[in-house]
């Protein structure tokens, strides 16, 4: 632990994934864009979530165990593109007057079937949701409030997309003063060829490690 003017601040990984005061966020990890024979999926626009999924479940498992807080987002679109803006309509015309490629874009609508988490990760009671309609999850949401009332310092950021959600969601939370921390094998991309590009960024300004490394920690912490 540092200390600075009175201020004690964390510094070993297990300092700062301490469970009293962290986090994990399971990002977008919804049945639309991921699972089979959904949204994303009849368009061929379904994203692979099959490298991160098993790790991720074992992960929730020991973070909940622990004592962990496990929060939720879920990307959410209002019906009839309600909630669109008038640049993403600019940047999505195309698909939006395309009767085939329309229909991707109408999923994740809120509190349809397919806006739900998958099943393997779905939330355990109690567990927030936060309702997000930007990718960045602070926009528009109470997640900060909710962080600050629970007396929260980091985010162990996991789910998807490295390079939609979890990027800027990650920075907004470095430069509000959260400590943003990726298990790099609990995270993955929307399109693999932005994946490495994405993580060189998280790598800057997180605090990159894996799954094990964190649960190893609180472990340790829970033998003392």
């Amino acid at each position: 632990m540092l200390t600075f003017q009175g201020r004690e601040i964390p510094e070993s990984l297990a300092e700062i994934v301490q469970p009293r005061h962290t986090v994990v966020i399971v990002h977008d990890m919804q049945k639309d864009n991921t699972a089979a024979g959904w949204a994303y999926d009849k368009v061929g626009r379904r994203i692979d979530v099959g490298t991160i999924l098993p790790p991720l479940v074992r992960f929730l498992e020991d973070a909940r165990r622990h004592g962990v807080r496990v929060m939720y987002t879920q990307y959410t679109n209002l019906p009839d593109f309600g909630s669109y803006t008038d640049v993403r309509i600019r940047a999505d015309y195309r698909r939006l007057t395309d009767p085939e490629q329309r229909k991707a874009l109408e999923g994740l609508v809120e509190d349809t079937p397919g806006w739900a988490t998958i099943d393997e990760l779905k939330p355990q009671p109690g567990e927030v949701i936060i309702r997000k309609f930007r990718i960045d999850a602070f926009i528009g949401t109470p997640l900060e409030l909710f962080l600050r009332l629970n007396r929260i310092r980091t985010l162990v950021h996991t789910g998807i997309a490295t390079e939609v959600g979890i990027l800027p969601t990650a920075w907004h939370a470095l430069n509000i003063g959260f400590f943003p921390v990726v298990p790099e094998d609990c995270v993955g991309p929307m399109e693999p060829q932005y994946h490495d590009d994405a993580m060189r960024f998280l790598r800057r300004l997180a605090v990159p490690t894996r799954s094990s490394e964190i649960v190893e920690t609180w472990e340790a912490s829970a033998r003392r």
